[in-house]
């Protein structure tokens, strides 16, 4: 066959300007003339002109012209030369537009809080209740206790009573539903409320009486639900602990406090999970591996090492707790003719799910009916592909397939979770739905006079308002956590690297380095020159004359080429002598008929 050519695809500046605000970028200067190289890596760069007092990797804050075929822009601010900690900042303040600070009217109110009435909580303060949370947490807002009994386990779950600090329309009330959640940065937390109440009332640090909201749950030994019910308690949690101190105590590594802890404290709560892991096997919720990352700083606030945030039992222990906790609140507020902030997760779409077809042939699978269709089907395709060693990019393919999980006060389930009804109950110090779920509990418990129901219209408004703040939160998050692992590897550009196909795409080839997380892009330009198609779902990438084969979950091994702070961008660049073992020229062909086809750029 002989070569095949290609050009670039061209689009107009027009395409990449339109509904374009305020843009943040890096100064570089080409011949005296000063450049923007936009933070955001799928803009190109803009012209600023002959501007004065402009170094290169000053980072600017400009404003594209009229002209919407022209790549100028103007200036708006200089912010200085360039640094991570100033991008996030700038990115937080002006692009997200996330608010940092409390006013003072806010955190007046937190001067003037009453003392929690002892007499009308249940006092719970002889139970051992135990925190268990990351090393680096500083708020702790859930406790749990567990204890045999015949028929299986007795549960509690803590949860720090915010409704009664924060009161319905207070400014603290209406700074919180601002913001809508805390967001979680590598370096800090903006937090939803002031740090006086996250990190200190709200917080059930070890040894001090705290209010709490407690969820009371009888479970057999598979782990279902027999009965729950709620109460305003208090409790004095007897240790923090940390997911490592506990699972090193469960396979017999002690420290004092573990030690001490373990045989009535921790021992129990491992037991009841496992009935509680049970019930979700049981259930079939779908099992998806995710891929956080740990960013680790130095003293002066240097990247010193990332690392993948590690799943261990203890983590699933907490989550099981909460879960179960969010499925009782759920069943006991559905039984009120109120409406409710539920945490919804549908079902993919049904021509989402076509994508999947090609590959399911290849596997000799089929989906049941769209009607019927369940997480274990879904389950049931990542198992076989584990067995085939791909699993890893079918994690990402069965991830993209998911609607995204969302609030509303019209409950059709959760899929993920394969629940009929599910809430947000456990974590009110960081998530304002949280908050309206705990204000629920105590108004049909007659346990507070001043919390009100939401009709359903302010409820309907709510949710669209804490699904908008959730969204800006992931989004910064990923933005921020990307640059950072850039500044991270910018040192070893050059290096080769073993990488983990996680996705194919008419751009490229998307990698992992497994070790720590970080997703980069192998180009189509770095391929050997050949005309290439996406098959099977792409899941599969092949060279239609060197018949080279590129599919989800193969190992990898390209050179980082670029590593670019200002954007968070990975850039690997293929390395031919590292090919993949082909298929002979007798490649069975495809009975697909639909292709996606791309070139070698």
């Amino acid at each position: 066959m002989p070569k095949i050519k290609f050009s670039h695809s061209k689009k107009t500046f027009a395409d990449t300007t339109e509904n374009l605000t305020e843009i943040f970028g890096t100064i570089y200067k080409q011949n005296g003339v000063s450049w923007v190289k936009p933070c955001d890596k799928s803009r190109q760069p803009y012209l600023l002109g002959t501007i004065k007092n402009l170094h290169n990797n000053d980072l600017v804050e400009i404003m594209p012209t009229n002209n919407r075929r022209s790549n100028e822009a103007e200036l708006i601010k200089n912010y200085g030369p360039f640094s991570l900690s100033l991008l996030d900042e700038i990115l937080v303040t002006k692009k997200y537009k996330i608010p940092e600070t409390f006013d003072d009217v806010t955190l007046a109110e937190c001067k003037n809080f009453d003392d929690f009435n002892q007499d009308r909580r249940t006092d719970l303060t002889s139970l051992p209740f135990v925190t268990i949370d990351g090393d680096d947490s500083k708020d702790f807002d859930d406790a749990v206790y567990a204890t045999p009994t015949d028929f299986g386990f007795k549960i509690i779950v803590a949860i720090a009573d915010v409704a009664f600090y924060v009161k319905s329309h207070s400014r603290l009330d209406t700074e919180a539903y601002k913001r809508g959640n805390s967001v979680y940065l590598p370096q800090r937390v903006i937090p939803m409320l002031p740090e006086i109440l996250s990190n200190d009332l709200c917080s059930l640090n070890p040894k001090v009486k705290r209010p709490v909201i407690t969820c009371f749950m009888e479970i057999d030994k598979h782990g279902n639900i027999l009965n729950y019910h709620f109460e305003r308690a208090i409790i004095k949690s007897v240790a923090r602990l940390t997911y490592k101190e506990v699972d090193n105590a469960f396979h017999g590594h002690f420290n004092s406090l573990t030690k001490q802890n373990f045989t009535m404290v921790i021992n129990p709560l491992y037991q009841a999970y496992f009935a509680l892991e049970k019930a979700r096997k049981s259930r079939g919720a779908l099992e998806i591996e995710s891929c956080e990352v740990k960013i680790k700083f130095s003293k002066n606030g240097d990247v010193c090492n990332i690392e993948k945030r590690q799943n261990l039992t203890s983590n699933k222990l907490i989550e099981e707790f909460m879960i179960a906790a969010n499925i009782a609140a759920a069943s006991f507020l559905s039984d009120f003719k109120i409406p409710i902030m539920y945490r919804i997760h549908e079902k993919p779409l049904e021509e989402k799910l076509q994508e999947l077809k090609p590959l399911l042939n290849d596997l000799k699978l089929k989906l049941p009916d769209y009607s019927a269709l369940l997480p274990k089907h879904l389950n049931k395709i990542i198992e076989i592909c584990k067995q085939k060693n791909i699993s890893h990019g079918i994690d990402d393919l069965v991830l993209r397939l998911q609607c995204q999980a969302k609030y509303s006060p019209h409950n059709c389930g959760h899929f993920g979770l394969n629940l009929k009804k599910y809430v947000h109950f456990t974590s009110p110090i960081r998530r304002y739905s949280d908050l309206i779920i705990h204000r629920l509990i105590i108004n049909v418990c007659n346990m507070q006079k001043d919390t009100k129901i939401l009709s359903l219209k302010a409820m309907e408004e709510t949710a669209e308002h804490l699904c908008t703040t959730e969204r800006t939160a992931v989004a910064i998050e990923r933005d921020i956590t990307a640059r950072y692992i850039s500044t991270y590897l910018k040192p070893l550009t050059g290096a080769e690297f073993e990488l983990k196909i996680s996705g194919l795409s008419n751009a490229g080839i998307f990698v992992r380095i497994e070790e720590i997380g970080a997703e980069g892009l192998i180009p189509m330009r770095t391929l050997p020159r050949d005309f290439y198609q996406l098959l099977d779902a792409e899941t599969t990438l092949r060279g239609v004359e060197t018949k080279l084969k590129f599919r989800l979950g193969d190992n990898i091994t390209a050179r980082l080429t670029e590593a670019e702070p200002v954007t968070g961008g990975l850039i690997f660049a293929y390395l031919p002598d590292r090919m993949p073992e082909t298929k002979n020229k007798k490649t069975k062909k495809t009975k697909h008929k639909k292709r996606s086809k791309c070139s070698r750029k």
